[in-house]
């Protein structure tokens, strides 16, 4: 029994050392392989082969790409491994049109921008009476283009700050009611300096004012509902809307006579 057992080992040992062997060797291959792998990636890195070669961007409707990709400082020169990405994002997000940025490699060689522009929030009439793009942040954007019916005209705005003002509060407007609006005109009165003439596309034209505008204008789709159409004069959306008749102003003048 003893010496068969060690008749099988005999047998055995020359599988057993193949088997080793075969072992050895992949473990050897697969050495090589990463050492190979490592060599090839520093070489890549320390390369121009990982330089960025190709910028995209999306989402932009009235900055030039050229601008955008200006602001990132993205060029051959750049790696893509090493891009300080929340740096170059800071960089596009301080542009005054652009509210968002994101940066994303692609491939081996291609950087993909994403941004976002502020909305349009009215149209401010100039004294050259050109309708310029004020943005929802209260900026002018004076490249932008002019899409009529598109927001609202401000007129008669000689100070920004009022003019940024209806910006932030149409932006916070129901977007149901700021579609009614056509213009809102500047016109302060001495016991309110900060009144608004307001005309609407649907032909009512109301009184309201800078401050709570938004807020203010909230019912009026309700209230011009039980409006009688016939009836001119101007709706004054404050705290309790009321509707003040021109007839009403022409009796008075009358009797005054």
């Amino acid at each position: 029994m003893v010496n068969k057992t060690v008749i099988d080992m005999e047998d055995k040992l020359p599988q057993l050392k193949e088997q080793r062997k075969k072992r050895a060797r992949k473990r050897l291959i697969i050495y090589i392989s990463v050492f190979f792998l490592a060599i090839v990636g520093m070489l890549y890195m320390q390369s121009g082969l990982s330089n960025v070669k190709n910028v995209e961007v999306s989402g932009n409707e009235s900055i030039e790409v050229e601008e955008i990709v200006r602001l990132s400082d993205l060029n051959e020169e750049v790696n893509i491994w090493n891009l300080n990405k929340e740096e170059r994002v800071a960089a596009i997000e301080s542009h005054e049109v652009i509210s968002a940025a994101a940066m994303n490699r692609r491939w081996f060689n291609t950087i993909y921008i994403q941004v976002e522009e502020y909305e349009i929030a009215a149209y401010v009439i100039n004294e050259n009476n050109r309708p310029v793009p004020l943005l929802e942040n209260g900026t002018l954007h004076e490249s932008a283009s002019y899409t009529p019916g598109g927001a609202p005209l401000l007129r008669d705005f000689e100070q920004q700050s009022h003019a940024a003002a209806v910006a932030e509060e149409l932006e916070k407007m129901n977007p149901s009611v700021k579609e009614r609006i056509s213009d809102i005109i500047y016109s302060p009165v001495e016991e309110r300096e900060d009144q608004l003439i307001v005309l609407m596309n649907d032909g009512w034209t109301v009184s309201s004012t800078i401050t709570n505008f938004a807020e203010r204008m909230e019912p009026y789709p309700a209230v011009v509902q039980e409006m009688d159409p016939g009836e001119e004069g101007i709706l004054h959306m404050r705290i309790n809307p009321y509707f003040e008749s021109f007839d009403d102003n022409d009796s008075e003048e009358d009797e005054n006579l």
